[in-house]
């Protein structure tokens, strides 16, 4: 027992310790939970003699889950993984793959991602032959994600005052799903609900199956995520749950705070423990963190936690204002440089933004000064067009009743299968796809069997081969299907790199092969994850949003654009609760730093017509400018605010070294062969690049295109 406890606080201890009731742990940032929840498990182990299979523990992301695993893995000594330790998605994703019968679906659903389901909703839209200007994909997507996240079917009736076919659309959009044996995100956790609910010995099996239950970042979790907790526990006491309202920053995405802030009346006779002791980052940083978050207004004035450490005072946070956002980024990377000196690594430098567009300026100037970098939470490899192209055909091949699947290869590459053909399939159309085009064969004009006979071929051999060597049928589909000439003749421009992620699709079907996991467990995994899982542990500036960053920590923290209408968001100047959820992420994105923090903002920033803006600094700066050590930077060109803000008035390179394109060193650019790229030296009409792959080149103005 003293083993599990050594190194823990007075407080930690007791919520390691603690089983007399349902326990809710309040965690500031940085304070241990982590370290807790894998404690807690040790403890139910080792001195409570619960098997680890025993014990359920969910967390927000798959990342999280993973360390976790490797913690508990590591120090209780054992072989195999603890099973149970996953994401709320993964956990549901598990139960429904052994009881989807119960529902009227196959254990081997496919699960849709978000284009897969905007692609429904469209061809639902289609169907019904409605507007597409009032029913907007986006906005009706985003309604049915509220629908199921709520469990609530007023937020329906509310929205069909005045879309009255949204009611239809969400029936069509069910069946659809059901016909291609497929379930969206929501639907993993909705169809769980419904199915302990409607099935009274399969959540007495599953409650059986569970003496303990842990929650992390409990402050995320939506009504849906409650009430299978709820479920699972039962009248038990069975229960830790820990979180951190101050870190709630996610309601937009169905996040319910109430969770957290109720949980005492949910489950009664609730204790609660207060983790305040930071462990990561210096006095001076959380002071500002301290004013920022005690700012915060309403209910969540009960839970706010006043974090401390005894790591020293440290530095003070550093403010400075820039005259462009060109003058901010390039401000960062020369700081980046100048702090590579004091002995820092690449690695230990996060550049966090509130919006992602502001990345752009900040590549530029990494590229220029050769600062290798990673932007996390951008298009994830998985969602890139070429790698699920070659994906569909695997998955069309194993789940022929996957429309979505289907549409999207049936004509790729082009083999002259227009909508006129696949309308005269669906009309054979009866259990899957895939019998439809056998069906539909001997209908067909002479040239399209051709086609359909080479198209059945592929799925037939990939359906034979595919679950045992799926990166050799990954392979074949690609030659089959000439798919190399076809990324070159759609994508002249970058099909270079579209082919390399081929091949890193191809290695990751290799991994799966020799870790024995099936075709399909592997597009379980790769539909559910997450902007973190594709952080690389390389000597990189990690860039990304604070909403990406929830969970890191970083020696070296810059957060850019701290001006208003960036930061806050100019979209909560309206909504007192969404400017609430601004100072929320504000306060995060403070506490991810350890020992140095930089505010950036630049005077002046562009807008889309070209054309520059004065701005303000952020509302949440004055809550906290005693904490704040300003710094000044050398002007080298003022510009006068009464003079028209264009590019040309800003740029921080003088007119004259300006061609009639507008090209200025230190630009980035693209180019057709060599890909992007930043500019040298400008000398006439032509330009001294170095690009990211193949190094410095001297090419013609009139080839290069602006990034």
């Amino acid at each position: 027992m003293e083993d599990i406890l050594q190194g823990l606080n007075e407080e930690q201890k007791q919520a390691v310790t603690y089983f007399s009731s349902p326990l809710l742990v309040l965690a500031g940032a940085g304070s241990g939970k982590t370290r807790v929840i894998t404690h807690k498990i040790m403890f139910l182990v080792n001195n409570l003699g619960i098997p680890s299979n025993r014990i359920l523990a969910i967390t927000f992301t798959n990342k999280a889950a993973q360390e976790m695993k490797e913690r508990v893995q590591q120090a209780l000594g054992i072989e195999e993984e603890p099973q149970w330790i996953s994401t709320f998605h993964s956990l549901s994703a598990k139960i429904l793959r052994i009881e989807a019968e119960h529902l009227g679906y196959n254990r081997d659903f496919i699960i849709y991602d978000e284009e897969d389901s905007k692609k429904v909703i469209k061809d639902v839209i289609k169907e019904l032959e409605l507007s597409e200007d009032i029913y907007k994909l986006e906005r009706v997507k985003n309604i049915i994600s509220q629908i199921k996240q709520y469990l609530d079917d007023s937020i329906l009736d509310f929205y069909a005052m005045t879309m009255p076919h949204l009611p239809k659309i969400l029936e069509k959009y069910e069946e659809h799903l059901v016909l291609s044996n497929a379930m969206d995100f929501d639907d993993l956790l909705l169809n769980v609900v419904k199915l302990f609910r409607e099935n009274p010995d399969v959540l007495e099996k599953w409650q059986n199956k569970f003496d303990y239950i842990l929650v992390d970042e409990y402050q995320d979790t939506n009504k849906i995520q409650h009430e299978i907790l709820k479920l699972l526990v039962g009248d038990r006491d069975c229960i830790t749950v820990v979180g951190d309202p101050q870190q709630c920053i996610y309601t937009w995405r169905g996040a319910n705070p109430e969770n957290i802030l109720d949980f005492e009346n949910d489950f009664p006779n609730t204790k609660i423990i207060k983790l305040e002791r930071n462990y990561r980052s210096t006095e001076t940083i959380l002071d500002t963190a301290n004013k920022i978050i005690s700012g915060a207004k309403g209910r969540w004035k009960e839970k706010v936690l006043k974090l401390w450490t005894d790591k020293g005072k440290g530095e003070k946070p550093v403010l400075v204002a820039l005259d462009t956002e060109k003058q901010e980024a390039n401000f960062i990377a020369k700081q980046i440089k100048k702090l590579l000196e004091e002995g820092y690594r690449y690695s230990d430098f996060a550049i966090l933004i509130r919006m992602s567009y502001l990345s752009r300026n900040l590549e530029e100037y990494l590229m220029k000064y050769s600062i290798p970098y990673q932007i996390v939470g951008g298009l994830k490899f998985f969602e890139r067009a070429e790698v699920k192209d070659i994906l569909a055909y695997l998955r069309f091949a194993f789940q022929p009743k996957d429309t979505q699947a289907f549409k999207r290869i049936i004509n790729l590459p082009s083999r002259g299968i227009g909508e006129k053909t696949i309308q005269k399939i669906a009309s054979f159309k009866e259990t899957d796809w895939l019998q439809a085009v056998k069906d539909a064969y001997e209908s067909m004009s002479p040239k399209i069997k051709i086609r359909l006979q080479e198209f059945i071929e592929i799925i037939e051999t990939v359906r034979r081969y595919g679950n045992e060597k799926p990166s050799e049928m990954a392979k074949y589909v690609f030659d089959a299907i000439k798919y190399e000439e076809y990324l070159a003749s759609k994508y002249p421009k970058d099909w270079e790199d579209r082919l390399a992620n081929i091949n890193e699709l191809f290695n990751a079907l290799k991994e799966i092969e020799r870790s024995g996991k099936t075709f399909l467990e592997f597009l379980e995994e790769t539909s559910l994850a997450q902007a973190q899982d594709t952080i690389e542990e390389s000597n990189s500036v990690k860039v990304m949003t604070v909403h990406a960053s929830k969970g890191l920590e970083f020696p070296v923290v810059f957060i850019a654009g701290v001006e208003d209408g960036i930061f806050p968001s100019g979209r909560s100047f309206e909504d007192m609760e969404q400017m609430e959820e601004e100072r929320r992420l504000f306060y995060v994105a403070v506490t991810r730093a350890k020992e140095k923090l930089f505010l950036t903002m630049a005077k002046l920033r562009s807008s889309y017509s070209g054309h520059y803006n004065e701005t303000k600094p952020s509302r949440f700066l004055k809550d906290i400018k005693e904490n704040l050590k300003l710094l000044t930077t050398k002007k080298k060109q003022t510009v006068s605010s009464k003079t028209s803000k264009t590019a040309s008035t800003i740029l921080k390179t003088p007119l004259s070294s300006q061609t009639s394109n507008s090209f200025f060193t230190g630009q980035l650019v693209k180019h057709d062969v060599f890909g992007k790229g930043v500019i040298k030296q400008i000398t006439g009409n032509k330009a001294k690049v170095i690009f990211e792959n193949v190094g410095e080149k001297t090419i013609l103005l009139d080839f290069l295109k602006k990034a």
